[in-house]
């Protein structure tokens, strides 16, 4: 078996950071596995104090080493918190090491196809503006064109361009997509939910109308809270928006506010999807033994890995619930959702955030054209996740006063 023998990391200044983990063995050749974690503050310095925990152990044990992570973390939050978007990005590159080891695709690893392809959704924004924030959710400006301030669009544009967008996206061959409900200069400096006035429920029954009109029947529509708004307020908002027939109201009230959650499935028929604030079993089994919500959103870069990821989506099939991934990551963690996608009975869609970071697909070593189309992700049968990064696109664009995995 390989055994580890160092771990590094790099960085990319996407609409995210994009942070990335990889493994390195001795065997010949070079052997090693990359990962990405969901970003959040200090996470490269985390991952280099997981480093010398991994140093020397087999890299094919994975759930072992993933156990070993989480009880030396214990003091840190082994339960949640940021801790977890590194060990599931480790987690990650220790599957796509085994695959180049064993020459089997991630998939086959865990446990065979229920699926060839995996459907994907699109988060869209009103006018294609992509946001470029930093690990503490802040705007700053797009590496790629620093010049150009951001766009602040009238409550009108924002219904005008969201249906415009819906329509120029489905034409392109997306099936599904998303778009922002909550309302334009929303802050998070609230622990609780905001109070929308009349006018604010308004627009947001507005909004989800003209993007409906705009597809028609054949797209499929999930529209985004961002887990800001009091139960009392956001239910007038699905009630009136019942006859749009939306995949899910995504994340309509804080995460940590349960009953919320029971009163709107109470009362109204608009679907309800939650979880991407999830991590572990631990955390998505309130939600699922209560039947809470409608649909599950883990995020596999932070919510414990592909296997944990697994097993939460084998809890919701018990409950007969479909899971749909949150995922705004770069093409490998797109990939590698994917990989455990077509493996579910029970997966439904898997999001996609980057359609208009410029070097999304030059990324990808070797571009994306033998996995990607709009709509829909074909994991093939190359070993591990069948993908490397390419490191002249990612050297171009890491953060500044990072490295690209050690190389300057």
């Amino acid at each position: 078996m390989p055994r580890i023998t160092k771990l590094a990391t790099a960085v990319v200044q996407a609409n995210f950071h994009w942070t990335y983990v990889r493994l390195y063995t001795a065997e010949a050749g070079g052997l090693y596995g990359t990962g990405e974690c969901f970003f959040a503050p200090g996470l490269p310095a985390i991952l280099a104090e997981l480093a010398p925990l991994l140093i020397g152990e087999e890299a094919h044990n994975i759930e072992r080493l993933v156990e070993k992570l989480r009880r030396a973390a214990s003091g840190a939050g082994s339960a949640g918190g940021i801790v977890w978007n590194a060990i599931s990005g480790i987690e990650a590159a220790l599957w796509d090491l085994k695959g180049k080891a064993t020459g089997l695709p991630v998939w086959q690893l865990l446990g065979g196809k229920f699926m060839d392809r995996a459907r994907v959704y699109l988060d869209c924004h009103a006018d294609g503006a992509l946001e470029c924030l930093s690990p503490l959710l802040q705007e700053t400006p797009a590496p790629w064109d620093k010049d150009t301030p951001p766009r602040h669009l009238s409550r009108e544009d924002i219904i005008a361009g969201s249906a415009a967008r819906a329509r120029a996206m489905a034409d392109l061959g997306y099936t599904a997509l998303k778009f922002d409900l909550d309302l334009p200069g929303s802050t998070f400096d609230s622990p609780t939910g905001y109070t929308l006035s009349s006018a604010d429920i308004d627009w947001m029954v507005a909004l989800t109308h003209s993007i409906r009109a705009a597809v028609g029947d054949a797209v499929d529509i999930a529209m985004d809270a961002h887990w800001r708004y009091r139960a009392s307020d956001i239910l007038q908002v699905a009630r009136q928006v019942e006859d749009c027939r939306l995949l899910w109201l995504e994340d309509p009230v804080p995460p940590d506010d349960l009953r919320a959650l029971a009163y709107l499935r109470q009362h109204t028929t608009t679907p309800i999807g939650t979880g991407e604030n999830l991590q572990l079993r631990q955390g998505f089994w309130p939600l699922i033994v209560g039947d809470l919500c409608d649909v599950l959103t883990p995020d596999l870069q932070k919510a414990g890995g592909l296997a944990e990821g697994r097993k939460i989506a084998d809890m919701c099939a018990a409950a007969n619930k479909p899971v749909a991934f949150h995922m705004i990551g770069s093409p490998l963690a797109l990939l590698a959702a994917a990989h455990l996608a077509i493996t579910l009975p029970n997966f439904m869609v898997c999001e996609f955030h980057a359609h208009d970071v410029p070097f999304f697909h030059e990324l990808a070593a070797g571009g994306t054209a033998d996995w990607f189309t709009h709509g829909w992700i074909t994991p093939g049968a190359a070993p591990g996740f069948g993908m490397e990064l390419d490191a002249g696109t990612g050297r171009r664009w890491r953060v500044p006063g990072t490295t690209w995995f050690d190389e300057r």
